[in-house]
């Protein structure tokens, strides 16, 4: 198949021609996820140097499409995510460096990565990619949803790779595990595009229709995903689990104390925790982030500021003092700088819904 030609899922995306000023706001949007899901489609048509590039979520009132030029995106350096990823390859071959070693993935193949592995796609022919974005969270609650009974209508377990691969990596101990999954098709390639194709239309169109019943049914599209892949009529599964570093460890370490905390957690408990001196974590999280811990620690205290003022009646000022912002002028400062919106704005644009 011709990757350049229009495929099912580009007829399920509206292209409009929209114009990314700053490669950080491409990888702002790729790399980073607010909501339960999101579904990013690219396809490299190299013969006339351009990208076509769309993301499809929940927190979009319609699909941000772009064209753009393929060298826009060839130099990438490896990068990770907040969320579970899956790739699949919908046509042509694509180029994947994994902690610094590159591996080829032919039309039909997968890969699933968790968030700690490193990893950057490079394309060196026409190709057509799908990527499933998961957040922690949805994927758990999918876990905890999804039952099978018997024909006598009693609930039976049933072993899913996958979903221990979840598990694992969101428990504390497995934190910095790197592992990452790859999915070969056991018969012909065209076969599982063609059911992967319908899938993902299916999700692309529910998703931006925005009709009640969402979550739930991509949950249940998202699950039958992890059931054509764990099934061995249809793919081939292999695992790889790579070693992590010490200061990894330390870094995911402090992620997950300033997510348990919301940032609110000074520089010196974080130590009295983790057994670190202060101005070591600091340096790695600069390293990591380009930020220091104390505004990398701040950005989790925005981000829970932005839940309650959008799913809470709690005041301003109750949502400040329980986050421990005590200058509301440097609190209303730095949220919009975060965020384009004052707090008030925030949450009267939050209280109409979606437009």
């Amino acid at each position: 198949m011709n990757p350049t030609n229009e495929s099912h899922l580009k007829k399920n995306l509206s292209l409009t021609e929209l114009h990314i000023d700053k490669r950080a706001s491409f990888y702002a949007e790729q790399y980073r996820m607010n909501g339960p899901y999101m579904l990013i489609y690219m396809n490299y048509d190299l013969d006339h140097d351009e990208i076509f590039y769309s993301l499809i979520a929940p927190g979009f009132s319609k699909t941000n499409t772009s064209r753009m030029k393929s060298d826009f995106v060839r130099n990438r350096s490896m990068h990770q995510h907040e969320f579970f990823e899956f790739m699949f390859v919908i046509h042509g071959r694509i180029i994947q460096k994994i902690e610094g070693k590159t591996y080829t993935y032919q039309e039909g193949q997968c890969c699933l990565v968790n968030q700690n592995i490193r990893h950057v796609e490079i394309a060196q022919e026409n190709a057509e990619l799908m990527f499933l974005a998961v957040s922690n969270d949805f994927f758990l609650n999918l876990i905890r949803s999804d039952i099978h009974y018997d024909e006598t209508g009693h609930v039976i377990s049933q072993e899913n790779p996958i979903y221990d691969l979840v598990r694992k990596t969101c428990q504390t101990g497995n934190a910095a595990q790197k592992q990452y999954w790859d999915f070969i098709p056991a018969g012909s390639p065209d076969a599982a595009v063609s059911e992967f194709e319908q899938i993902f239309g299916t999700i692309i169109r529910e998703t931006a229709e925005r009709r009640p019943g969402l979550l739930p049914l991509v949950s249940g599209l998202v699950s039958r995903i992890c059931s054509i892949l764990l099934d061995p009529g249809q793919y081939a599964l292999q695992k790889f689990t790579l070693p992590s570093d010490k200061e990894e460890y330390l870094f995911l370490r402090i992620q997950e104390l300033l997510t348990q905390t919301n940032g609110c957690i000074s520089r010196q408990d974080l130590a009295a925790e983790l057994h670190y001196d202060p101005d070591y974590m600091n340096k790695i999280v600069k390293k990591r982030t380009g930020m220091s811990l104390l505004k990398y620690g701040r950005n989790f205290s925005l981000k829970e500021s932005a839940r309650l003022l959008a799913y809470t009646d709690m005041s301003i000022s109750d949502i400040m003092q329980r986050l421990g912002f005590t200058n509301r002028s440097h609190f209303y400062a730095i949220f919009r700088e975060k965020f384009g919106l004052t707090p008030k704005e925030y949450r009267q644009k939050k209280s109409r819904g979606p437009s």
